[in-house]
């Protein structure tokens, strides 16, 4: 996709449904700048780019507006923008808005999709902590995504709606693996409030991820660049191997994400390590039952296998097996469990600032 198909792209604001596991925060911001959110996914002619795109943005903000409606995308690939629906109904009113635009039924496809939902409900103590691991905060569990170096000092990210009000920064305290067994090991220090208009349709509230930073208490041991690993990929084992007890993080992909057909990993708290293929960059994907927006996020889907659930937001992504590359962090997922969300690594840097995260 060429540079201004991608910045026209990620001006157009699309939708998809997700549950909220906290409460969203109040006065919002400017928008920030748009990421330079690579999306390559198909070959069509320039001109033929330009048009798909044009009528993209178009669409998006009248379609999206629609009750029932999950996702907006403009697919190069199949020539043609895409609209999810939560359900057949939703896709009839889909369809009678753009024949009232006047849009070719040629120029358009509707496909009936799972709403996406926050994944927030492992398990035992990690002193050092890594990243992969349960943590608990208010009256929720969710899992930590890796552990960094900082400017503001050693923290480990996590998402935005795992903390007890998702953006703005309040001060939540978190646990490991509970408030029962474990004192303070970490307090929330920035999480970005999310921001209304521009980019971001009428009656949304946006931001490009759904992350947050917790500053660790000085008492509290960390290593950086691990993830737990569990035994065997896709076998919702929650037992670490013990000959492999960990990932680790040697790479951080800070300038794109991943292409679609890239297989991608992620371990969390509820169903251990999965993986699945990216099937959709850049997607403008709303929360289920909520005002929220996340801005050019990437899908994930495995047909064969459950790769979220609740608990496992927050969890870090990645590829590889051994030594891996981090690129983002889990926030959401379909109610099949098929399909999870994440938020490129490149716009939590944008969002959050730059740290490091590898060994």
């Amino acid at each position: 996709m060429t540079p201004s198909i991608i910045a026209r792209r990620i001006a157009a604001a699309a939708v998809v449904l997700t549950a909220v596991a906290c409460a969203d925060s109040a006065p919002l911001p400017t928008a920030p700048a748009s990421p330079d959110a690579n999306a390559s996914r198909g070959s069509l002619p320039p001109q033929a780019q330009d048009r798909l795109e044009l009528l993209f943005q178009r669409l998006s903000p009248e379609i999206m507006a629609l009750p029932g409606t999950v996702f907006a995308d403009n697919d190069e690939a199949a020539g043609r923008v895409v609209f999810g629906v939560e359900h057949a109904a939703a896709g009839r009113g889909v369809r009678l808005a753009l024949a009232r635009l006047g849009v070719a039924e040629a120029d358009y496809a509707v496909e009936v999709t799972p709403p996406i939902h926050q994944m927030a409900t492992l398990r035992d103590k990690f002193d050092p902590t890594r990243a992969g691991i349960q943590i608990h905060f208010g009256q929720y569990v969710c899992t930590m995504g890796f552990n960094v170096d900082h400017g503001g000092g050693r923290s480990f990210i996590t998402n935005s709606h795992c903390t007890n009000t998702q953006g703005g920064t309040e001060g939540t305290v978190y646990y490991q693996p509970t408030s029962s067994t474990s004192g303070v090991i970490a307090t929330e220090v920035d999480d970005p409030a999310y921001f209304k208009g521009g980019v971001c349709p009428r009656g949304k509230k946006c931001r490009y991820s759904d992350a947050s930073r917790a500053l660790y208490a000085a008492s509290t041991g960390s290593n950086r660049g691990e993830i737990a690993r569990t035994i065997g990929v896709n076998t919702q084992s929650l037992v670490v191997d013990a000959n492999n007890p960990f990932f680790t993080i040697t790479g951080q992909n800070t300038t794109d994400t991943p292409a679609v057909g890239t297989t991608v990993n992620k371990v969390g708290r509820t169903t251990g390590w999965t993986a699945g293929t990216v099937t959709r960059t850049c997607v403008n994907t709303a929360v289920s039952g909520s005002q929220v927006m996340q801005l050019c996020q990437t899908w994930v889907n495995n047909p064969n296998a459950t790769i979220v659930a609740g608990g496992d937001s927050g969890s870090g992504v990645f590829t590889g097996t051994g030594n891996v590359t981090l690129v983002g962090i889990l926030w959401g997922g379909s109610s099949d469990n098929k399909t999870f969300i994440f938020s490129p690594l490149k716009q939590i840097q944008q969002e959050l600032g730059s740290f490091t995260a590898t060994k």
